[in-house]
């Protein structure tokens, strides 16, 4: 068992209470929580449901961000002892693990700029000061803060995980010094202005380049370092400037009451304010640099990229440091597969939902499912895409119907095993619209495209039939119509397979005869048009499929099964 898991105990609801009663300020403009957990210490935090606190969090199991998020709460780091971005708190709250309780004290002081701590931690922590640590932290007490002591405090019935150990209960109060950080010294600041014009230039340098790190990954880590260390500069800067602009005074125009008042308080909240806004905008334009860096949302279809960009949301929240940003490539790395499939689903649905004649049934693999379901199929001799018609004055397609073609180059490409094709569709009705309007059959490297723009269709004539089966090979794994490869089937359940474009015919009107008259029921209306019922239409698809089969003489029921271990056939 890990060591921070064996130190993990859950913080009981009266000690949270009591733990957020001992800060004194309860203006809270910006709270951390560093050793996070499921939250139980931050969900206790005061006020409404529209006046709580913000809190952010770091927890360095993983595991347990999505519960925190789910919660409300940022999570904007992991190790809290590799955290660096502690000037923009007011207040940091914790029960950090009770085996490491001093140093995790001490880290929170040493990155808090003005505000107050409060932590839960083992009492033998301060009345057996034998480490340095903890004698540092017992001289901290003695000069900023106190403890009080709490017997049982997880021992009671409340307590998710029991301990007979008595609890410190530490408040520190750290006060930025106002006079060195924020306002400067008068008559240095005097002295500084009266250097002569050439001295001014001194200590400048052109920043047309960074010191080179090993990677990409190490030099934007170092320019969002650097942009925070000039940012902090640049609010404290703006703060002494207002400071002494009011020791000024007025403007004429002002104190004959023309001119707007420009009072100003140089106030360490108003800092922490400015730092905590400047600071998350740097992070955004950081994390955003690597994932547009990195090419992955190039490769990806568009909504693959809506989806890789919402869960963008909650990581760039993360501290930006060199481990954070390879833990989120590897995370992508490690999803890209689902991503492709995902990607391969969204195309082959665009391809099926819209035009019914673009699809062949078979029937599905029976799994665990209580109902067999029909199994979909693309038809590889052409299919045809309604809904992108143009006028007349038009000199291309809209976005829209672009970005679409776009989506069917990227998969078809990742299905040839290439990262995009050599001539795609989306630059052939860029480069040909003109002839593709007329009438003209024109080739991209996966297609023969035929254009009609009055009625708004474009008509696909696969040129590798290969590619259409993988597309839909894939496709019908992930939605279980298809066994998984490594089971062995029946050679019936393959025939029938192969063989779902030239029973189409037969399909078709088996379905339209039990469904004569009643046109609103048909499951072929309601694959396209009706998605609430697509699973009854499926299964009703599913049924006269299983009628046209037995005309043939295939089995319908063995097909369905397992042959036998000494019967079994190597899939196609």
């Amino acid at each position: 068992m890990d060591t921070c898991d064996v130190q993990f105990y859950p913080t009981t609801q009266a000690l949270a209470v009591r733990a957020w009663s001992k800060f004194k300020n309860r203006d809270f403009t910006r709270v951390l929580e560093p050793s996070a957990g499921k939250g139980d210490l931050a969900d206790a935090r005061p006020g409404g449901y529209y006046a709580k606190p913000v809190v952010d969090c770091a927890e360095i199991d993983i595991a347990k961000h999505p519960t925190l998020r789910e919660k409300g709460f940022n999570v904007v780091g992991i190790d809290f002892l590799q955290f660096q971005g502690g000037t923009i708190y007011s207040h940091i709250i914790m029960n950090p693990p009770f085996l490491y309780g001093a140093e995790h004290v001490l880290k929170a002081w040493s990155i808090l700029w003005d505000g107050e701590i409060v932590a839960i931690l083992n009492a033998e922590t301060i009345r057996n000061p034998y480490t340095k640590e903890r004698q540092l932290l017992v001289g901290l007490i003695e000069q900023h803060g106190e403890v009080e002591y709490i017997e049982g405090a997880f021992s009671g019935a409340d307590a998710e995980r029991k301990a007979d150990v008595d609890v410190a209960l530490v408040y520190l109060r750290k006060e930025a010094d106002v006079k060195a950080d924020l306002l400067g010294s008068f008559f240095d600041d005097l002295k500084r202005d009266q250097k002569g014009h050439d001295a001014l230039g001194e200590g400048y340098e052109e920043m047309n380049e960074l010191a080179l790190a090993n990677s990409t990954i190490e030099n934007t880590v170092l320019a969002f370092n650097a942009a925070v260390r000039a940012t902090r500069e640049s609010v404290l800067a703006e703060a002494r400037a207002k400071h002494y602009t009011a020791l000024l005074g007025e403007t004429m125009a002002q104190r004959c009451g023309d001119g707007t008042s420009d009072s100003f308080d140089a106030s360490v909240k108003w800092v922490i304010g400015q730092l905590a806004e400047r600071y998350d905008g740097l992070k955004d334009r950081a994390w955003t640099s690597i994932l547009r860096g990195s090419q992955v949302t190039s490769r990806l279809s568009s909504s693959a990229q809506k989806q890789v960009e919402a869960e963008f949301e909650q990581v760039k929240k993360l501290e930006f440091t060199v481990s954070n940003v390879y833990g989120f490539l590897h995370g992508l790395v490690q999803n890209q597969g689902q991503i492709q499939i995902d990607m391969a689903c969204d195309v082959f649905d665009q391809i099926t939902r819209y035009h019914s004649d673009n699809t062949v049934f078979y029937k599905g693999w029976k799994s665990n499912d209580k109902h067999r379901t029909a199994g979909m199929r693309i038809k590889t001799t052409r299919f045809i895409l309604p809904g992108h018609k143009s006028e007349s004055w038009q000199r291309s397609l809209s976005w829209d119907s672009e970005r679409l073609l776009a989506d069917f180059d990227k998969v078809f490409a990742m299905l040839d095993g290439k990262v995009e094709p050599l001539i795609g569709l989306a630059e052939v009705f860029r480069n040909r619209f003109s002839e593709l309007r007329s009438g003209k059959r024109v080739s991209s490297s996966y297609f023969d495209v035929r254009y009609y723009p009055g009625i708004g269709t474009i008509h696909f004539f696969p040129r590798d039939k290969k590619l259409v089966d993988r597309l839909n090979r894939l496709v019908g794994r992930q939605r279980s119509w298809l066994p998984p490869e490594d089971d062995r089937v029946s050679k019936e359940f393959w025939v029938q397979y192969e063989k779902a474009e030239k029973f189409d015919k037969e399909v078709r009107a088996e379905i339209n005869m039990r469904f004569r008259g009643n046109h609103w029921d048909n499951p072929m209306y309601r694959l396209s048009y009706d998605q609430e019922k697509r699973a009854a239409a499926m299964e009703a698809i599913d049924t006269a499929v299983g009628e046209v089969l037995k005309k043939h003489g295939i089995d319908v029921e063995r097909l369905l099964e397992p042959a036998p271990k000494q019967q079994r056939l190597i899939a196609a």
